[in-house]
C-alpha cells in the first residue's frame, strides 16, 4: 500500500478512503479495466439484421476485442481461474456478467430451441482459450497453414448452431 500511495501520489490513508484494502484496489482497478475493455461492444442490433447476423456480429465483434487486446483475455482467464470466488465473482459481475448476458439473449433469439447458456458457455471458454490452443496446434501440426483462429471458431459455432 506505501509503495502505490507513493506512485498514486497519495497518502495511505487517501487510499484507505477510498478502497478497502489491497483486495479491493484489485477488483475494482480489473473490473474497472474490463468494463472499459468491453464498454461499447453491446450496441442496439440493427433492426435490418437478422437474428443470426445480430447473433455473430457481436460475436465478430467479441473476437476482434480479444484480438485487439490481448492482454484481456489473459486477464479474463486469471480472474475465472483464480482460487478465491469472492473476487471473481465479484469482478465477473462488474465487467463480464452483461457481454455473456447479452449473448445469451442473442442465442436465444436465433435459437430459442436449445440451451443458450451452455452453447454461450462452450463459445467463451473457446475464445479466451484460442490463442493458447492454436499455438498447441501449431506445435502439433507444424506442417499445416496457419488458420485464423477467430474465423475457425466463429465458423465452429455456426455449425454447432446451424445442426
Amino acid at each position: 500500500m506505501d509503495s502505490l500511495a507513493k506512485a498514486a501520489k497519495l497518502t495511505k490513508g487517501a487510499l484507505y478512503d477510498h478502497f478497502l484494502g489491497k483486495e479491493d484496489i484489485y477488483v475494482q482497478s480489473t473490473a474497472h479495466y474490463l468494463e472499459q475493455a468491453m464498454a461499447d461492444l453491446i450496441d442496439v442490433p440493427d433492426v435490418d439484421q437478422s437474428k443470426e447476423e445480430a447473433l455473430f456480429t457481436f460475436l465478430a465483434k467479441f473476437l476482434d476485442r480479444l484480438n485487439e487486446k490481448p492482454v484481456l483475455s489473459r486477464l479474463i482467464l486469471r480472474v475465472l481461474t483464480e482460487e478465491t470466488g469472492k473476487n471473481t465473482r465479484e469482478i465477473a459481475e462488474k465487467a463480464l456478467y452483461l457481454p455473456f448476458k447479452h449473448t445469451i439473449e442473442l442465442v436465444s433469439a436465433y435459437r430459442p430451441d436449445v440451451n443458450a447458456s451452455d452453447y454461450v458457455y462452450s463459445f467463451y471458454c473457446n475464445a479466451i482459450l484460442s490463442e493458447d490452443l492454436k499455438n498447441v496446434v501449431d506445435v502439433l501440426s507444424p506442417n499445416s497453414p496457419s488458420l485464423s483462429v477467430h474465423t475457425s471458431l466463429l465458423q465452429h459455432f455456426r455449425g454447432i448452431l446451424a445442426a
